[in-house]
């Protein structure tokens, strides 16, 4: 197994650490395949914790690398951890549990495969999971990009309607959460802050038909204002640049989409 972990620590394959039930948890790629083990102290034994299949009671590779890199960035460890696969499911999670682990390997890629090719959202978490997700990436920028443009144009010409802005709304608010599944970059943020000043004059023409619309304004401002902050916090902007931007937003906002708190 030492043999093994330093390799991976060679070819840098162990991803950033996480704090998980008093231990230490982290992605590592392994050639193709990719892994998340687990360290810990269980019982006053150091345990791992891993889904590449090795059995029995010492670390496999890849937890050895885990803990390694754990050592080495000074990581303190509880002396009464307790593994992921320990903690009893949540009560609405259980029965997925279950079912996965009555499937064959084979069988759960396939359902896997088969809802991540209906579901964008789905698709981005899955790449993201897997490390397989490029920073330089343009998908979703264009992607979220394109129903900023779009939504722009809701209201040009003289045939639109009510539910023509709603949808708009509604598919700004879908797009900016497949845009935060990947990962953040001073290009994403500015186009959310593009996003949310095109939604709040939008939201205009709802808040004047309150009375025929489905959709509260705050539907799509929320989870757009959102995104804003997440992405203000993964990027790691100090408390003034993040000031100046939502006061700027503020300041354009006629509609209050952006609050100030």
């Amino acid at each position: 197994m030492g043999e093994a972990a330093a390799r991976l620590l060679t070819d840098d394959g162990v991803g950033e650490l996480e704090l998980a039930g008093g231990g230490v948890q982290a992605v590592v790629r392994d050639g193709g395949a990719v892994f998340q083990p687990w360290v810990g102290i269980v019982d006053g034994v150091f345990t791992g914790d891993c889904g590449c299949g090795v059995i029995g009671d010492d670390l496999c590779g890849h937890a050895v690398a885990t803990a390694l890199t754990a050592f080495d960035a000074g990581v303190a460890f509880s002396g009464a951890a307790t593994p992921p696969g320990a903690v009893p499911a949540e009560p609405e999670r259980a029965e997925f549990l279950d079912a996965v682990r009555r499937l064959a390997p084979g069988r759960l890629a396939e359902l896997v495969v088969g809802f991540a090719v209906r579901d964008r959202l789905f698709a981005t978490l899955l790449l993201g999971e897997a490390g397989m997700l490029d920073t330089a990436a343009e998908s979703g920028l264009a992607d979220f990009r394109a129903a900023v443009r779009d939504a722009s144009k809701a209201t040009t010409g003289s045939r639109w309607q009510v539910p023509d802005v709603e949808a708009a709304g509604h598919r700004l608010a879908a797009e900016v959460e497949i845009l935060c599944a990947h990962p953040a970059t001073p290009t994403a943020l500015d186009l959310v802050e593009e996003a949310i000043l095109v939604w709040d004059e939008l939201s205009g023409h709802l808040r004047d038909a309150y009375h025929i619309t489905r959709t509260a304004p705050e539907e799509i401002s929320e989870p757009l204002v959102g995104a804003h902050r997440d992405l203000c916090e993964r990027l790691g902007l100090g408390s003034d640049e993040i000031a100046q931007r939502v006061n700027r937003l503020v300041e354009r906002c006629n509609y209050d989409t952006m609050d100030v708190s």
